[in-house]
């Protein structure tokens, strides 16, 4: 049931809160949002437009075809001990008693929240409090609460804070898939980059953006973060590590004429390029310790100096960095600064997620790639010509690609390109250690050997054109990716003391070699099993001797 017979379309809240205070203020100021009613007991409790525990909240969700669009959570909820997370019990009266109830009162919306995200781990969740004494912020984190808030008492709280991350919950959930040719996807990790992003772009601080190769950290910065920052001047991308070290400082700050040989007049560097603009150093990390020490001036005091120039002149790019390291463990090993990091503000960073932890986007980054690919003219005429020397009708529509045996996204496509659906599942589950740009890459090398050197397209009844795409070359393109991705392995497997005999140190020496295992595969039995066997088929071979030597999954993550 809904409050006021709101339009279908309205966007639906459910208040979990043992008080009606804050449902009544989410209903005074957002009319436009539908707060999800409970109906009333047997008893002929009147409804009401907040849950006011677990109990009744599971109801308002379960079997439910469409979920909220998002849940404002109370922290402290004061409801009897039968209605209490995470057990049914009785406390009584004893003091024993009084402060276990205490506890879970204060605790309860975590306790809900854990529910929550167990059954429902992508749903939107604001928890707010009028405890500030109660701490809960490490917590709701760790449960990856959306937002918290304080409300403070009645004559002081508006309510407006929290409609406005009500909204922007909900807007984060439903912003589209893209921004230029940056694309954000439907994970929760990029959600964060987006909400971080909005906040930061237009401040004139520095950023770092990290994360695996192929990720999109320049993508990014040239896409999204620049042209929020509301700044005039140019983009400018430099990468630190293509430029000779003899000629680093000069290509950052310019150069006057005579300053070395070749110097034949004076020229200004990527700093000076990007006035009033963005400047991104790539693999910041590659920088020398003379230009690092000459970047960290030139972020303090917004000055930079001329390669055999007598002063200094402002500069007034914004500097955003990239890496793909560690620089937390450059800074150990001595070779990057610790002040020149520090500056950088890793504390706001932004840290773009491999693509094996984002695997839900895959369907629509091959939609995105192959719409690339096809917007290309020569492919374009290339597939046309094909088609008319396979007898089919001149292309009027346009070209698409899918999944054997599922529904194209355009159902007007006069060119399908077809994949067969287990060579899909094994792109789905391959580790991608290119990440986005290899994805990328090999899915346009198939689209460009059907076209290329494939055998022609069938023509349907209709007249539509289909493509198969050879799924031997699939494979193929997976293995050769793969060996592309790999690095040298180190586990860090630590060597176990003296174990009194060598069975015992045989054992805790493959004890250590499992935990590390199990880390460095972030929990996922597959991931081991490819690692130790080649085959995610041994996972649960892999499992059980996991078990078998008296290791917990959940005491290893």
């Amino acid at each position: 049931m809904m409050h006021g017979r709101p339009h279908r379309s309205a966007r639906r809240v459910l208040v979990i809160d043992d008080q009606p205070r804050t449902a009544d203020a989410l209903s005074r100021l957002a009319p436009d949002l539908a707060l999800v009613e409970w109906p009333g007991g047997a008893g002929g409790e009147d409804p009401r437009r907040h849950a006011r525990s677990w109990k009744e909240a599971e109801s308002l969700l379960e079997g439910r075809r469409r979920l909220p669009d998002a849940v404002v959570l109370d922290l402290r909820f004061d409801i009897s001990d039968e209605e209490l997370l995470p057990d049914v019990k009785s406390f009584g009266e004893s003091a024993e008693g009084r402060r276990q109830r205490r506890e879970r009162r204060e605790r309860q919306g975590l306790y809900i929240l854990e529910r929550l995200r167990h059954r429902y781990p992508d749903l939107p969740v604001i928890l707010t409090t009028a405890y500030e004494e109660i701490p809960f912020e490490e917590e709701a984190r760790s449960l990856r609460a959306d937002a918290f808030t304080y409300t403070p008492e009645e004559a002081e709280w508006t309510g407006e804070e929290l409609v406005r991350l009500v909204r922007r919950a909900i807007d984060e959930r439903e912003g589209p898939l893209t921004t230029g040719r940056f694309f954000w996807g439907k994970s929760r990790a990029m959600r964060e980059i987006r909400r971080r992003v909005h906040a930061l772009a237009g401040t004139p601080f520095p950023l770092l953006i990290t994360g695996p190769t192929g990720t999109g950290k320049n993508l990014l910065a040239r896409e999204v973060i620049h042209p929020a920052s509301g700044r005039n001047g140019p983009f400018v991308s430099f990468d630190c590590a293509t430029v000779p070290e003899g000629l680093l400082q000069a290509a950052l700050f310019g150069a006057v004429r005579g300053a070395f040989t070749g110097a034949v007049a004076d020229r200004p560097g990527v700093f000076e390029t990007a006035a009033d603009g963005t400047l991104f150093l790539d693999e910041i990390e590659n920088l020398t310790a003379d230009a690092q020490k000459t970047l960290l001036t030139a972020l303090n005091d917004g000055r930079i100096r001329r390669l055999g120039a007598a002063g200094e002149v402002p500069h007034t790019a914004r500097v955003v960095a990239a890496s793909n390291v560690n620089l937390g463990n450059r800074v150990a090993s001595g070779s990057f600064r610790s002040d020149l990091l520090m500056r950088l503000n890793p504390s706001l960073g932004l840290e773009l997620p491999p693509l094996a932890e984002r695997r839900e986007d895959l369907p629509e980054l091959a939609r995105l790639a192959a719409r690339g690919f096809f917007e290309d003219q020569r492919h374009r005429r290339a597939i046309t010509t094909l088609v008319r020397a396979a007898g089919g009708p001149e292309p009027s529509g346009p070209f698409d690609w899918a999944v054997r045996g599922e529904e194209l996204a355009s159902g007007e496509a006069s060119a399908v390109f077809l994949l067969p659906r287990k060579a899909w599942s094994a792109m789905e589950h391959h580790p991608w250690p290119g990440n986005l740009r290899q994805f990328e890459m090999v899915l346009t090398d198939l689209l460009a050997a059907s076209i290329y050197g494939g055998a022609g397209p069938a023509i349907e009844r209709s007249g539509r054109a289909v493509f198969s795409i050879d799924a031997k070359l699939v494979f193929d393109l997976l293995a050769g990716a793969r060996l592309a991705g790999e690095a040298p392995h180190r586990s860090g497997i630590a060597l176990p003391e003296a174990a009194g005999s060598v069975a015992a140190f045989r054992r805790e020496l493959e004890r250590s070699a499992m935990r590390a295992l199990f880390r460095e595969a972030k929990g996922d039995f597959s991931v081991m099993a490819r690692r130790m066997a080649g085959s995610a088929q041994e996972a649960r071979a892999v499992r059980l001797r996991f078990n078998k030597l008296g290791l917990s999954a959940r005491e290893e993550k």
